[in-house]
């Protein structure tokens, strides 16, 4: 997209980003509200100073006018990510809004998707609360999936015809009443292409060959164009459109089967139809379905490439059509996606085999086409032959050969001097395999090492655990630290048991990198590790309190509360002052998840006895968790807490998250009474206070609840007041603080 449009999507995604959070978190009264709304005005208003702003939602980014943003940014994933959790697929933005406008559409944003669709969705919500000069296009995706299925009778019938398909070659040719059945498939493209993945797919699952399955992918294909020729000449052409259609999300192995088939007898020669029908739009979207599938090229996606199309001029063109397809695409987003494409153009727009076959190896491939060699019959390989054979044994095969050798001798070995000269030898070969990415082989041998350290019989203990806790001096742990970002999740339990094997001294240095670690995913599976080891790991998680990287303050949160339980709570408080919000949550929630009488204490001294700025902060995490087992908590607080003066602002976001944490009986009852208390020396603060709870008392959403409102709205006039306009908000909502 243009500069200009890049710049206003990224600002409006940062505003709403912030905005969002800020009030799911404060009353609307709260001067950060205010602050957030004013931006989120101003970022709106900018946005659509020249029209209606639409931005188009899918799962991971938003497009402007159908393109994408020149480089991604984060704000708007996330944005991207909330809108799609709520099934917005367009919002049109069509003048700006009023800073209570704004509130209220943020607020149903905030809101759990789950509850909104029981209601009717955002769209409706929206809509019965006033609405504004926002469109939202939201997506019934069950609508989509009821479009997408097939008649009822769909899969009988297609398990029969794709079983004769797939055994065509016991069979011999389809018989007249199938090919009548899939002629009439062929009349439907969209129909055809989802049948032909169905028969790759049976034929995967059936344990059929690749070879077999292209085959019956052929025979089905080039059978239907015969029988279309002769039996429905008119149709014809359009049959072999749909056909050609088909075949670009076909992988290119497959492909060149089919351009490499002969025609058979009078039938028709499907690979001379899929040449002359193949034009550039149709390479392009064949090029981009394979790219983004195997992110990149490879030799036979260029040799079916060449082969669609001889022409240099086609080639550019139908390349130029595939880079839009793919940067439109999840790859586009990639951050590594221009290598990608570069490196796809260089190989298909100058592929050829001479650099990898010499011509004598060329000739030999060539004959071998034309007859088949019994293998058995072959004894006079020459001795350069032979020599040529032997020298494809790889660095990894001769590393597993040593690797069996110093596992054998390790676990034999009886004589103190020897075995120690083995465990030498076996400590440095195991730093040579984590320099050079053999995990699984480092891995083996340092378990081997782990159980001899582990075994206080053995005479060579002291000598393996010395030499284990030797290996946390050196570099390893920055190499580990590497692999934690770029091993796969199938690597992590070969990961997480090398450190498990080396043993607790590990874990001082490998906290000690998390300090300065940038990668979130890295931090996580240092998690995992670290809580796996224990108790053991408390000490040295506590030192990642005082970590600049708030990542890291939560990981040790998570990895106290999993590795301490109720002792950790002195940790966790003194986390609850964190500087970073998030942190502040996730302490808050780890002492809630303890759930002990000391842990409710703890929180209940903080409120009495701790600095305003930890009060303050207690208070606004627990406004925004939506969470039962703060339940008993917030009762406590609503019934020993002050509610006059500056306690107000908390206690109003006490009432607020009882109503959202859940179905608890003591929370309609300590609702009520705060619904019907009355100071009449202070209506102002009185009318406020009941118009929370009656919004809570809604979003509860229990017959309890409902009655209590339906009472109330027939009592005094300030208590009917608030529960008559309770009443008319969504069931299950979370309603802009403050609003009554």
């Amino acid at each position: 997209m243009t500069a200009d449009a890049a710049n206003r999507l990224v600002e409006f995604a940062r505003a709403c980003k912030a905005a969002t959070r800020v009030v799911s978190m404060y009353p609307a009264s709260h001067p950060n509200i205010q602050t957030a709304l004013t931006r989120m005005v101003a970022a709106g208003t900018a946005a659509t100073d020249g029209g209606a702003f639409v931005l188009t939602v899918l799962p991971t980014t938003i497009l402007v006018e159908g393109r994408a943003l020149p480089r991604p940014d984060s704000s708007v994933e996330e944005l991207a990510a909330l809108l799609h959790q709520h099934h917005i697929g367009e919002l049109r933005l069509l003048a700006p809004l009023t800073p209570g406008g704004w509130h209220l559409f943020l607020s149903l944003l905030g809101m759990q998707p789950e509850e909104l669709r029981a209601g009717g969705g955002i769209t409706d919500a929206w809509q019965s609360a006033g609405g504004g000069p926002i469109e939202i296009r939201e997506i019934d995706y069950a609508e989509v999936l009821r479009e997408r299925e097939a008649p009822a009778d769909i899969d009988a019938t297609w398990v029969t015809l794709i079983a004769s398909c797939l055994a065509g070659d016991e069979r011999g040719e389809l018989d007249e009443r199938t090919l009548t059945a899939l002629l009439d498939i062929a009349r439907d493209p969209d129909r055809l292409l989802e049948f032909v993945n169905r028969l790759l797919e049976r034929g995967r699952a059936a344990g059929h060959s690749a070879e077999s399955r292209q085959q019956a992918v052929l025979r089905l294909l080039r059978s239907v164009a015969t029988f279309a020729a002769e039996h429905a000449p008119d149709e014809f052409d359009a049959i072999m459109d749909n056909i050609v259609s088909g075949t670009t999300e076909l992988d290119p192995a497959t492909m060149l089967a089919l351009l490499g088939a002969p025609a058979v007898g009078t039938g028709v020669n499907l690979g001379g139809e899929l040449r002359a029908r193949y034009g550039e739009e149709r390479l392009g979207a064949f090029v981009a379905e394979n790219v983004t599938r195997d992110r990149g090229a490879t030799s036979r996606l260029a040799e079916a490439f060449h082969a669609l199309a001889p022409l240099e001029d086609t080639r550019q063109v139908a390349l130029s059509l595939a880079e839009e397809r793919v940067g439109m695409g999840p790859l586009g987003d990639d951050p590594a996606f221009n290598d990608i494409w570069s490196r796809t153009v260089e190989m298909l727009l100058s592929y050829s085999d001479r650099d990898y076959v010499d011509d004598a190896y060329d000739q030999e491939l060539s004959q071998a086409r034309t007859f088949a060699v019994e293998i058995e019959q072959i004894n006079d390989d020459p001795p350069d032959r032979i020599a040529a054979w032997l020298a494809t044994v790889t660095d990894s095969d001769l590393r597993q050969l040593d690797q069996q050798m110093l596992v054998d001798l390790l676990r034999l070995e009886d004589r103190p001097e020897a075995w120690r000269s083995v465990l030498e030898l076996a400590i440095g070969r195991l730093e040579q395999l984590i320099l050079v990415g053999e995990l699984p082989l480092a891995g083996e041998l340092v378990r081997t090492v782990a159980t001899v350290g582990r075994d206080t019989r053995s005479p060579f203990h002291a000598d393996a655990r010395t030499a284990l806790d030797g290996l946390t001096g050196t570099g390893l742990v920055k190499t580990l630290m590497t692999f934690m970002r770029q091993a796969t999740d199938d690597d992590v339990p070969t990961l997480s048991a090398f450190c498990l094997d080396i043993g607790p001294r590990i874990l001082v240095p490998l906290t000690g990198a998390l300090a300065t670690e940038e990668s979130r995913l890295a931090v996580r599976r240092v998690k995992d590790i670290m809580i796996n080891f224990g108790v053991e790991a408390r000490e040295p998680a506590k030192t990642l309190r005082t970590s600049s990287n708030p990542a890291v303050r939560r990981l040790a949160i998570e990895v106290l509360r999993a590795v301490s339980g109720a002792e950790a709570l002195a940790d966790l408080r003194a986390l609850l002052a964190d500087s970073d919000t998030n942190v502040q949550r996730e302490a808050l929630r780890a002492i809630i998840q303890i759930g002990s009488d000391e842990a409710f204490r703890t929180l209940e001294d903080v409120l009495k006895a701790g600095a305003p700025r930890e009060r303050e902060a207690v208070m606004a995490v627990l406004g925004s968790l939506n969470d039962e087992r703060a339940a008993p908590l917030l009762i406590h607080i609503l019934s020993q807490t002050s509610h006059r003066g500056a306690g107000e602002t908390l206690y109003t976001s006490a009432i607020d998250a009882l109503g959202r944490s859940g179905q608890n009986p003591r929370s309609v009852e300590t609702l009520k009474s705060i619904l019907y208390r009355g100071e009449w020396w202070a209506p102002g603060r009185t009318s406020r206070l009941r118009a929370a709870a009656a919004r809570a008392l809604r979003v509860i959403d229990t017959p309890a609840a409902d009655a209590v409102l339906q009472d109330a709205a027939k009592g005094s006039r300030g208590v009917r007041d608030a529960a008559a306009l309770a009443l008319t908000l969504p069931r299950r909502s979370r309603p802009p603080g403050g609003a009554a």
